[in-house]
């Protein structure tokens, strides 16, 4: 394979669909005047990437470290979260954050809402895990830290 072959396909894009929102989800975002219905879940290749690079170093994160099971969990966790957080800005971008609390850890998926015409999707963005369970003040605080995302006008839902 030449070095051309070999970049396109290091750098290719793939999306994967997930699935629809929940009517819950529909409905919470309706409530701060967004508009799911027509979106689906999906994660990317690039974001599968990201996460294992950046939160998948067993040296560095010990018990938080992100594997591949972790990342299999994804689709029950946007389903039926403990808690979410709907209509955030992450970096100026709005996003949602879904939380559940799973065997004494605090699992954190960000999406990123994309409704433009070519893109109708709430597209993977970030996922960590915290090595307890985190309350909901917690939870704020930390995705909350260095001003990267805010909360503010976010609709924050505790799940049954």
């Amino acid at each position: 394979m030449d070095s051309y072959a070999i970049s396109k396909a290091m750098n290719s894009f793939e999306k994967n669909k997930i699935c629809r929102p929940e009517k819950w989800l529909i409905e919470a975002a309706a409530d701060i005047g967004l508009d799911y219905s027509e979106l689906s879940h999906e994660v990317t290749n690039h974001f599968k990437n990201h996460v294992i690079n950046r939160h998948g170093d067993p040296v560095k994160h010990g018990t938080a470290t992100v594997t591949n099971t972790d990342l299999e969990m994804i689709p029950a966790i946007v389903k039926k979260p403990d808690i979410a957080i709907i209509g955030a800005l992450r970096w100026g971008l709005f996003c949602n954050i879904y939380i559940k609390i799973e065997s004494g850890m605090t699992y954190l998926y960000f999406d990123q809402v994309l409704d433009s015409k070519r893109n109708m999707a709430l597209r993977s963005g970030t996922f960590y895990k915290v090595t307890r369970p985190l309350a909901l003040d917690e939870i704020l605080k930390n995705i909350s830290r260095n001003d990267k995302t805010d909360v503010s006008k976010a609709k924050i839902l505790t799940l049954p």
